[in-house]
């Protein structure tokens, strides 16, 4: 326990995705609490801004490491993919974390997934950089798939075989719902994976703030956090229709009585508007103007930013409706009733993780037909499905300490 490692943590962009600074608070929380000594590195595109986010922990904020010709690099890779090709240029240089490190986590949580519109092109691959990036650093140091929902990788027999004989040959695999863990199982991957509790369930706001935002206590505060990326993973790039429904959805939901309806974002990325929640809320936004008057109330939360923050708020909300898997863990970890509007195996694992069923997960597809019914039930329901939540969480707090026990045992693995 008190042994000295350097810990890599690699597999996200950077924290504007606050999921992402979620799963780096709690991966550190639990890392330091296995091994007091360790040094933590987190990789990042956007080293100085993450490590002033994170400047409260004691971490080291790098940037990822390229190889050179990238540019060049990525046109190979795209035509090697048009023609199908198995072989790839690696991007990430695997060899410069191994050097630094004594084990690598990944922890990008949904990053050996294959999203469901390319699934039903079949168009998958038997590719995935973080597969290439993972394959490089077992060379050198042992790897933890840390936090995650893996699959499916549809039915090609190439595409498994390529997946799964990686899963097969990491140390470990921390899954983070059932489905996971039980897609694994039946495709024979059964000694190197447990079930734990996301890291996000171990962030602490240690400031002791609650938020002062003031709130009509006449209202009904209903926090709803939307996203482009659940849009494209389900679809493709475009699609109006699919976008027509989500705004009928939040006309809909302005339709109940004393109802308050604020658009919370949970990721802004710099680097792409498809995975930008607040440049899509505030087109959704701007769409229901001319429907906003004093009977229907509808807010765009702006300038409340990063995983805390966002917490303090949703601590003010009746239910929450979120699309964002960590959007939506921060508000259980509050104790406040969540709907998951699901696009992937995560949400839908997670549902079931938190409640014991799917009762309060609406896949984006059908968010036009239920959206509206599924949260007035669970307004009626709030008190109850609150209570619930709460002896849940009672029952994860619990599993910190096995968490602790099954990493410490990561201390034989080093190479």
């Amino acid at each position: 326990m008190n042994k000295q490692f350097t810990i890599g943590l690699f597999g996200i962009y950077g924290l504007y995705n606050f999921g992402c600074e979620a799963i780096v608070r709690g991966t550190y929380r639990l890392i330091k609490k296995t091994w007091p000594n360790s040094k933590v590195i987190l990789y990042t595109y956007r080293p100085c801004e993450d490590s002033f986010i994170v400047q409260d922990l004691d971490i080291l904020c790098k940037k990822v490491p390229i190889h050179k010709l990238k540019l060049l690099r990525h046109i190979v890779n795209k035509f090697l993919s048009i023609i199908s090709s198995k072989k790839r240029l690696s991007i990430w240089n695997a060899k410069a974390v191994a050097k630094e490190c004594d084990m690598v986590f990944s922890i990008g949580g949904d990053i050996y997934t294959i999203p469901k519109c390319i699934l039903d092109q079949g168009k998958e691959q038997a590719y995935s950089p973080i597969v290439d990036f993972g394959k490089s650093v077992l060379k050198n140091i042992p790897l933890v798939i840390w936090g995650a929902s893996i699959g499916p990788f549809g039915e090609k027999k190439q595409v498994k075989e390529y997946y799964f004989n990686h899963l097969k040959d990491v140390d470990q695999i921390f899954c983070r719902e059932e489905m996971t863990y039980k897609y694994l199982k039946e495709n024979n991957i059964t000694n190197n994976i447990q079930i734990i509790p996301d890291p996000a369930f171990y962030v602490r706001d240690s400031s002791g703030i609650r938020n002062d935002l003031s709130k009509n206590k006449s209202k009904v505060r209903v926090a709803l956090n939307l996203s482009p990326l659940s849009v494209k993973e389900q679809v493709g790039v475009n699609d109006n229709q699919l976008k027509e429904q989500i705004i009928n959805s939040v006309k809909d939901l302005l339709t109940i009585p004393n109802v308050e309806l604020v658009l919370v974002p949970h990721v802004l990325s710099p680097f792409s508007q498809m995975d930008n929640d607040l440049i899509f809320l505030k087109d959704i936004y701007s769409s229901l103007l001319d429907f906003k008057n004093e009977e229907h109330s509808i807010h765009l939360l702006e300038g409340c930013s990063g995983f805390i923050k966002i917490k303090r708020f949703l601590q003010t909300c009746d239910i929450v409706i979120a699309a964002r898997m960590h959007c939506a863990i921060n508000a259980i970890c509050e104790g406040i009733p969540t709907i998951f509007i699901t696009y992937s195996l995560k949400g839908t694992g997670m549902t079931s993780y938190i409640y014991g069923s799917s009762k309060w997960n609406i896949p984006i597809a059908d968010i036009g037909k239920k959206l509206k019914n599924v949260t007035l039930e669970l307004l009626s329901n709030k008190e109850m499905v609150s209570a619930q939540i709460k002896e849940r969480l009672k029952e994860i707090e619990k599993e910190e300490a096995r968490v602790i026990n099954l990493l410490s045992k990561l201390s034989n693995t080093p190479k």
